[in-house]
């Protein structure tokens, strides 16, 4: 069934980004560390001249006596703000490092006191770090002055995670930081052995920085992945780039299996690498209308590169339940 679909691309805001990138900006490769899960204490330091060591920039907080709260089945970020008597926007002020719309059954949310303001966010106890691996963030600049700031997570565990997010911080060139803002995955899944982009976009007008600091906030290990992550059939039916390599289209056949119940929430991504394994674009498509269990879709992806030419592209999918 060929329906109409919506892609959503990394460079949607240009028409060819190859002529859009006239600059990159990067942590030193001295940065690159092991990232941890959960609240890290702040970015890698930066090797080289001696730099104060690089935290987010302040955000408002929650109470001084917070709990912390472990998300359950068919839980919902308002749901959970609205059960402890707050807002939205103070459970997200208490958690700024969170993706709300990217819930993961077992991950901690911290619950501030009901109408509480100012204060610093009690960390959650941090768990055993999980060995998910990172290159330095790069940065890239647009001709419109705006940025695409992109970080390359290696899932090095023997199992999938899920709801990964983080952060990235502009730097100016006396180690301070200038802007500090999320990183989040076009996906919520990220398979054992598989690479993951956490992307943000900031618009212009941007702070003239000199390099970038970056850390994991969110990793969860997938629980009950057999009932909340359907299986998603698809086959490539053809991959190839373009004659410079800026761009990468391909074409892909996908289903659900005849037996699945509701409507699950599917996405497909594709990941665009350039050299060393670094991730330089990606696009996500998302159906307008809810696949229909046992008949299959043809879907046209294309990426653009924010940077570097493209030496390979990875796709990978997910079906998510519906709650």
């Amino acid at each position: 069934m060929d329906g109409t679909l919506r892609l959503l691309l990394a460079g949607a805001l240009v028409a060819g980004l190859a002529g859009c990138a006239p600059g990159t900006k990067a942590a030193p490769a001295s940065a690159t560390a092991a990232l941890l899960p959960i609240r890290t204490a702040g970015p890698a330091t930066h090797a080289g001249t001696p730099t104060p060591s690089i935290e987010p920039l302040a955000t408002a907080g929650p109470s001084p006596t917070p709990q912390a709260y472990s998300v359950r089945a068919n839980d919902t970020f308002l749901g959970i703000a609205l059960a402890f008597g707050l807002t939205r926007e103070e459970l997200a002020a208490a958690n700024p490092g969170l993706n709300p719309d990217l819930l993961s059954i077992g991950q901690s949310i911290l619950i501030p006191a009901p109408g509480a303001e100012g204060g610093t966010a009690t960390p959650i106890p941090t768990p055993t770090p999980l060995p998910l691996q990172a290159g330095a963030p790069r940065c890239h600049l647009a001709s419109s002055g705006s940025v695409w700031c992109l970080l390359t997570v290696l899932n090095s565990t023997s199992a999938s995670v899920e709801g990964l997010s983080g952060w990235v911080t502009l730097v100016d060139e006396g180690g301070a930081p200038l802007l500090t803002v999320p990183v989040y995955p076009p996906l919520n899944l990220v398979p054992a052995g598989k690479a993951m982009v956490l992307a943000a976009f900031v618009p212009a007008p941007v702070p003239d920085f000199a390099s970038v600091a970056s850390a994991l906030t969110m990793a969860v290990p997938v629980q009950d992945a057999d009932t909340r992550f359907l299986a998603l059939d698809w086959s490539l039916r053809s991959s190839h780039a373009a004659l410079d390599h800026r761009s990468w289209t391909a074409e892909v056949e996908l289903g659900l299996p005849a037996d699945v119940q509701g409507a699950p929430r599917v996405a497909f991504a594709m990941l665009a690498f350039g050299a060393n394994d670094e991730i330089v674009g990606f696009s996500k498509w998302e159906p307008e209308a809810p696949l229909v269990p046992g008949r299959r879709t043809t879907v046209r992806l294309s990426v653009y590169s924010l940077g570097p030419a493209i030496e390979r592209v990875d796709l990978l999918g997910e079906a998510l339940a519906a709650p």
